[in-house]
C-alpha cells in the first residue's frame, strides 16, 4: 500500500504543478488578449494624410520655378500654420469636474509648419520679385515678417527684410527708368 500511496502522492504533486502552470498560462493569455481586445472609447485622430499633403506642398515649393505655383504653395502652407494651432478633441471622456481641469491637447505635426511656410514664402517672394510682380512679392514677404517675435524664425525674418530692401531698390530703379 505504501507504493500506491507514494505513487499517488507523486501524481498528485505532478497534477498540482501542471494545474498551476496551466492556470498561470491561462491568466497570462487572458490578460494579454484582454488588453488587446479592449479599444479606447474614443481614439485620438491621427491625420497622416494632412501631414503628407503639407510635406508634398513644401517639396513642390522647393522644386518649382513657376512664380504662380510657388505663390499657391506658399499660401497653402501659410493657411496650414493657423490650422496647426487649432485644438483637437479630448481623447477620453471624463467626469464633469475632472474634465474641466484637463486642457484640450493641441494638434501637433512632426515638423514645424511655420518654418515650412516661411521658407516657401521666401522662395515664392523671390521668384515673384524676379518676375516683376512686386506687390505679390511684398505680400508674401510680409507674412514671413509676422513671425518676427519668435527667435527660431530670425533667419527667415532677416532674409525677408533683405529681399524687401532689395525689392525697394529694384522697384525704385524701375520707376525711375519709366518714360
Amino acid at each position: 500500500m505504501k507504493t500506491y500511496s507514494a505513487r499517488h502522492t507523486r501524481q498528485a504533486i505532478k497534477w498540482d504543478s501542471m494545474k498551476n502552470v496551466r492556470l498561470i498560462l491561462a491568466g497570462i493569455l487572458i490578460s494579454v488578449s484582454g488588453c488587446q481586445a479592449l479599444q479606447p472609447l474614443q481614439a485620438a485622430p491621427i491625420d497622416n494624410g494632412n501631414f503628407m499633403s503639407l510635406w508634398t506642398t513644401y517639396a513642390h515649393c522647393q522644386a518649382s520655378t513657376d512664380s504662380n505655383q510657388l505663390r499657391a504653395d506658399a499660401l497653402t502652407l501659410t493657411k496650414a500654420v493657423g490650422d496647426a494651432i487649432t485644438p483637437m478633441a479630448k481623447p477620453l471622456p471624463l467626469p464633469g469636474k475632472i474634465d474641466n481641469l484637463v486642457p484640450i491637447p493641441a494638434a501637433r505635426f512632426a515638423v514645424d509648419v511655420k518654418a515650412m511656410a516661411a521658407a516657401c514664402s521666401l522662395r515664392a517672394g523671390s521668384a515673384a520679385m524676379q518676375a516683376g510682380y512686386f506687390d505679390v512679392a511684398k505680400d508674401l514677404l510680409k507674412t514671413v515678417l509676422s513671425y518676427q517675435p519668435q527667435s527660431e524664425y530670425a533667419y527667415y525674418n532677416l532674409r525677408a527684410k533683405a529681399l524687401l530692401s532689395e525689392m525697394e531698390a529694384t522697384y525704385l530703379e524701375v520707376t525711375l527708368h519709366r518714360p
